[in-house]
């Protein structure tokens, strides 16, 4: 028996994402979205909307019914309520279901029509989850973040592991950038801000013998001076990161509980607001902490030089002086 097939023609806007569906014979089908989740389509008079909180489906509205949608932690619909009719739908570990369209299914990722394939990325690729695998290779494979297998779907985990984006592993690694990111940030604050921090507090300790001071007074009580205007933007430079590394870590543990959600969102921002200065003035203050011992090592090369050239003039001097007279005589 012959398979019926049915030519569809895919249209992009300038952001990549899938704006028209045209199927051979049939209406088209506009797609729009609010950043880059699937607002509303629309298709001759039928209408479609996709009410969200952040990426979490509510509910799907047309002019014909409401739907009321259940999902879980990954946002695969589970359950609905229409006309106060409910409904359970279950899902293969990679995500196949019987067709419900134009209903959002595994991830709540809305599979085409036609194929039933999902159009992960809002179109940038094709997943089967007959298949279990996507229909054509990540871009970012093999070196890249897609990973070594260009068709595979979240590295054989598709339970614990999702790929809204199309892109395979790239959330695990900007979870990784997050997390190395706040432990780095967090080193250094360590390091930095304790003993700055006690410098603005109480002083820096002056050495009693290079500043001449009577030894009496100085078995008797250590003398400090105030901390200058490097040292407290030090100790300011040392908070700074402690609550970089705070905030990276809290984006973090917000965006596991709600993925793109308004606290992760606001976080991550305020957390690279503050670290870009931070990180900046370290490598700064860094540059300038080895400025002395670059001179001393320029210094002490050059002087090496000089010495090595007055041995080897030295040395040719003595040779020409010690060389015996020759005496020619007449025959």
């Amino acid at each position: 028996m012959r398979q019926q097939t049915t030519p569809c023609r895919y249209r992009y806007d300038a952001l990549d994402r899938l704006a028209t569906r045209t199927p051979v014979g049939g209406s088209i089908a506009r797609s729009f979205y609010q950043s880059d989740t699937l607002a509303s389509e629309i298709q001759d008079a039928e209408h479609l909307r996709f009410l969200h909180h952040d990426r979490q489906l509510l509910a799907t509205q047309s002019a014909l019914a409401t739907l009321l949608i259940g999902s879980d932690q990954q946002h695969s619909v589970l359950h609905t309520v229409s006309a106060g009719l409910p409904a359970a739908i279950a899902y293969t570990p990679y995500g196949h279901r019987q067709a419900l369209n134009p209903l959002p299914g595994f991830n709540g990722e809305r599979p085409d029509p036609l194929t039933g394939h999902y159009l992960l990325g809002n179109g940038y690729r094709a997943y089967n989850p007959v298949l279990m695998r996507f229909n054509s290779p990540d871009s970012l494979s093999p070196f890249g973040n897609g990973g070594v297998n260009a068709y595979g779907y979240c590295a054989g985990d598709p339970v614990n592991r999702s790929d809204p984006t199309g892109h395979g592993l790239i959330d695990d690694v900007q979870t990784y950038i997050y997390l190395g990111t706040a432990l780095v940030t967090g080193v250094f604050g360590l390091l930095t801000a304790r003993s700055s921090i006690k410098a603005v507090i109480k002083g820096v300790k002056l050495d009693p013998e290079a500043n001449a001071v009577d030894n009496a007074l100085s078995q008797t009580s250590a003398l400090r001076r105030p901390a200058t205007t490097v040292e407290k933007v030090s100790a300011a430079i040392g908070v700074g990161a402690l609550i970089a590394s705070a905030t990276w870590t809290a984006s973090y543990i917000a965006g596991k509980f709600e993925r793109d959600s308004l606290a992760a969102r606001t976080l991550r921002s305020v957390a690279i607001v503050v670290v870009v200065p931070v990180l900046g003035f370290r490598g700064w203050t860094y540059y300038r902490s080895r400025l002395p011992a670059r001179s001393a090592k320029k210094a002490s090369m050059s002087k090496r030089s000089s010495t090595g050239s007055d041995r080897i003039r030295s040395s040719r001097s003595s040779i020409r002086n010690d060389d015996p007279e020759i005496e020619i005589t007449p025959l």
